[in-house]
């Protein structure tokens, strides 16, 4: 897993919190203002060091809590591949004086769906995004090109677009830097390439969520 950091500074009455996930700055602001379930959901409101917040829900996958995005997405939307083990969802939630026990029984088990929206979000182009077929045309508008070893896999890349998605197995894994990476690259988007899949060693080959995790096909 990631590294997951946080602190508090200032007063009780006005505690700011600075949250920290692979090194990467993910809420800097008042600790009141990060956790919510008012819809419902266990809910973050991440805003990346910024003034625009970017909320994200949580969902269980096997023994991690995974982060989605929160549909719609608006232009400014921002999203990185967040995923905590539960020992680290149990010491942030005791460090910022929540239940966990309470908060765990709220927190939905992850869709096929949301899986794919993991997925896709990151190919997408720079535009409001209601629903997860409008993600699909987003995400085909933007292809530009599939790097070589991509090509031999075309038709499972594409299927995954279209098709809806099942869960087979309810396990994150984290690849390992010799994995072989298959690219998209983009044209309007956030990012230049899109990381679609990886492959182990022993040739097995998995959905690449982002930020290095993975899941089985």
């Amino acid at each position: 897993m990631k590294k997951l950091d946080y602190r508090t500074f200032g007063d009780y009455t006005n505690e700011l919190l600075s949250l920290e996930y692979d090194s990467h700055t993910i809420y800097e602001g008042y600790t009141d203002d990060l956790i919510t379930s008012v819809t419902g959901d266990l809910e973050l409101k991440l805003n990346y060091g910024r003034n625009i917040a970017s909320s994200v829900v949580a969902r269980k996958y096997g023994d991690h809590i995974v982060w989605i995005p929160k549909v719609p997405l608006d232009s400014d939307y921002k999203y990185i591949t967040i995923i905590f083990n539960l020992k680290q969802f149990a010491e942030l939630w005791t460090f910022l004086k929540y239940k966990v026990e309470d908060d765990l029984e709220i927190i939905k088990d992850i869709s096929a769906e949301e899986l794919k929206l993991m997925w896709m979000i990151w190919a997408r182009e720079k535009e409001q995004i209601d629903d997860i077929s409008d993600l699909v045309k987003s995400v085909k508008n933007n292809i530009l090109a599939l790097s070589t070893n991509l090509e031999h896999q075309d038709k499972i890349f594409y299927n995954f677009i279209e098709s809806q998605w099942a869960l087979k197995k309810n396990r994150v894994i984290v690849s390992e830097d010799n994995w072989e990476s298959f690219i998209v690259y983009l044209d309007k988007g956030i990012y230049e390439e899109w990381e679609v899949f990886k492959k182990d060693n022993k040739d097995n080959l998995y959905i690449h969520l982002g930020n290095g995790y993975c899941a089985p096909i």
